[in-house]
């Protein structure tokens, strides 16, 4: 999955290698994805960005910005994307999501592996988008201060019931922070992903703060994670303290304890019992959050026509009650970004309260 390292590596190399390129043709895929989210036809892709050139490209968060010359923003990654660059057509691939090919016959390719974007935008429309216009600070922002960090834990109520994993990763969220760079952030905090985010002390705060600024300055200077890939299929150099590949083996950091592996809010997490004491008890966290079973969660929805699961501005359709707005994994309710997590076949559960209807 692309994070914010691995956006400022594709983006600046996209920058570099295709700006002044004229796109001599746009296919908005040949292979149907029902994870690929786009925002327009494949008509109205081809006609819009045919003769149109690269202007440039810049990260936001996990995503990549490609300008064109026409003043267009075509939208990638935000998810698990293949995006390569193609000297000759001899290396492309046999099925993609989005192909844009050059007047030198050079090409660029996404190939979605999960889900991601593929999206195309005018800037205002990109400004409107609910999910980019209410995006918070990267950490390798100047203005992602200690001042500003505290400031995300003054916003929760008093008895707010978050979990550190979900405030860092969904809401309010470290913009462009996922699940993997995550783990070896809250090592190097000494801090269990389960332990709710209002009971941490400003030590902690103060910790967690240094962790996540080290480990992203780390992972950018670095060109992203070494089981991620650049626009040259290469991967980026720095390793993993805390992923699969550690489970069962000692700590990294005290050597004391050998890492855990458990699911938790959707996704595997990976601690030292030693570096990180688990809370007394679970954190509690919004309904289904923590179900083992996410098929079992009463919010479930079904997917939205045409076998699409919904796309980053459209609507997911419940099995009774209004249309639901469904953003890049957030289902919007009343203005309030909620996160969802794809639960089996055409299913979502909504890992926040929400509005849905019971199915």
């Amino acid at each position: 999955m692309i994070e914010h390292p691995e956006a400022v590596t594709i983006a600046r190399q996209i920058a570099d290698t295709l700006t002044g390129k004229q796109i001599q043709e746009a296919v908005r895929g040949n292979k149907p994805h029902k994870f690929a989210f786009y925002t327009r036809s494949p008509e109205e892709y081809a006609a819009i960005l045919a003769g149109q050139s690269i202007a440039g490209a810049q990260a936001s968060g996990s995503l990549i910005l490609v300008r064109t010359s026409g003043d267009s923003f075509i939208v990638l990654g935000g998810g698990g994307e293949r995006i390569l660059y193609h000297a000759t057509p001899d290396t492309l691939p046999k099925a993609h999501q989005l192909l844009l090919r050059f007047s030198d016959d050079t090409f660029l390719t996404v190939t979605v592996q999960g889900w991601g974007s593929c999206q195309l935008y005018t800037p205002e429309e990109l400004d409107a988008n609910h999910w980019y216009a209410n995006r918070g600070l990267e950490a390798t922002d100047e203005g992602f201060t200690q001042e500003y960090f505290e400031g995300l834990f003054a916003a929760l109520p008093a008895e707010d019931s978050r979990a550190v994993k979900y405030f860092i990763i969904s809401e309010p969220g470290v913009w462009g922070i996922g699940n993997g760079l995550l783990q070896d952030i809250l090592l190097a905090a000494k801090i269990h992903p389960r332990c709710r985010a209002v009971s941490l002390t400003k030590p902690q705060r103060r910790a967690l703060h240094r962790a996540i600024v080290k480990t992203i300055e780390s992972a950018v200077k670095l060109g992203g994670r070494s089981d991620e890939h650049d626009l040259f299929g290469n991967t980026g150099g720095y390793e993993r303290k805390l992923s699969s590949a550690a489970a069962g083996l000692p700590c990294p950091a005290c050597g004391k304890a050998d890492i855990l592996k458990e699911s938790f809010l959707g996704g595997a997490i990976y601690t030292c019992p030693e570096c990180q004491p688990a809370p007394p008890k679970p954190a509690e966290n919004p309904p289904g959050a923590n179900a083992p079973n996410l098929a079992a969660s009463r919010h479930l929805m079904t997917r939205a026509g045409r076998g699409q699961y919904g796309v980053p501005s459209g609507h997911v359709t419940a099995d009774k009650g209004p249309p639901l707005l469904y953003v890049q994994g957030r289902l919007i309710l009343g203005g309030t970004a909620k996160p969802l997590a794809p639960c089996g076949e055409g299913l979502f559960v909504c890992l926040a309260p929400c509005e849905t209807r019971n199915q």
